[in-house]
């Protein structure tokens, strides 16, 4: 199973051990299974890349280690959004293996799961926010504090990808805590507490649809 992956990859040419080889690429993993990968990278790979073996170092939370692989596609994403290459492992080394299953083990279970992230220090509304987001099948998590909020959004094993704030939070405006949010978790959509919470509920379903980990939950059902 191909599943979203929060981590990063370095890449380096086997053959790269010469004065003239290839400085490492350094990406960011998107998705992962047990025979591939998918790494984003900011600038377009050089040379051959697409025909030669590589070394690959994953960056996982749940374990790092190198293996090889060959490159099989290189495509670009848009004008500014990058580069997509596309890896099959040749040997996976049974650490990486186990890092990567427990990967995929947790893809699958944030799929089923589906929480979101709700920041409001309003009882009442957050509580009947809460009701209406667990009957349109999402789990809720309600940090207390800005920092509770990161710390929850740290934890990338949750694939966590929808935030809901209040219009205040402690000290900080909503507007200023999506900022800080968007720099930390590029991933994570952020939308605003609205006192129509039917329409903030469905706003933050049709969010979670079109997160990657979603793409799971249909498949698994």
């Amino acid at each position: 199973m191909r599943v979203p992956a929060r981590g990063f990859a370095v890449i380096r040419s086997e053959t790269g051990h010469s004065e003239t080889a290839r400085a490492p690429l350094h990406g960011s993993l998107e998705n992962l299974s047990e025979t591939g990968a998918l790494v984003h990278l900011s600038a377009k790979p050089t040379g051959s890349l697409p025909q030669d073996a590589l070394d690959l170092e994953l960056r996982l939370p749940e374990g790092d280690g190198w293996v090889t692989a060959r490159a099989v596609r290189v495509e670009r994403i848009g004008p500014r959004a990058g580069w997509h290459l596309a890896v099959v492992f040749d040997r996976l080394p049974v650490m990486m293996r186990t890092a990567i299953e427990s990967s995929i083990e947790h893809a699958v279970s944030a799929a089923e799961r589906r929480a979101v992230v709700v920041i409001d220090d309003q009882v009442e509304r957050r509580n009947s926010l809460i009701e209406r987001l667990v009957h349109g099948g999402l789990t809720p998590l309600a940090p207390q504090t800005p920092l509770e909020a990161i710390e929850l959004l740290s934890r990338s094993q949750l694939h966590i990808s929808v935030c809901l704030l209040a219009p205040g939070f402690g000290v900080a405006s909503s507007t200023d805590l999506a900022a800080i949010l968007s720099e930390s978790f590029p991933w994570v959509t952020t939308m605003q507490i609205t006192d129509d919470l039917d329409i903030t509920t469905a706003r933050a379903l049709a969010a979670w649809a079109a997160t990657p980990v979603a793409r799971i939950s249909a498949a698994i059902g």
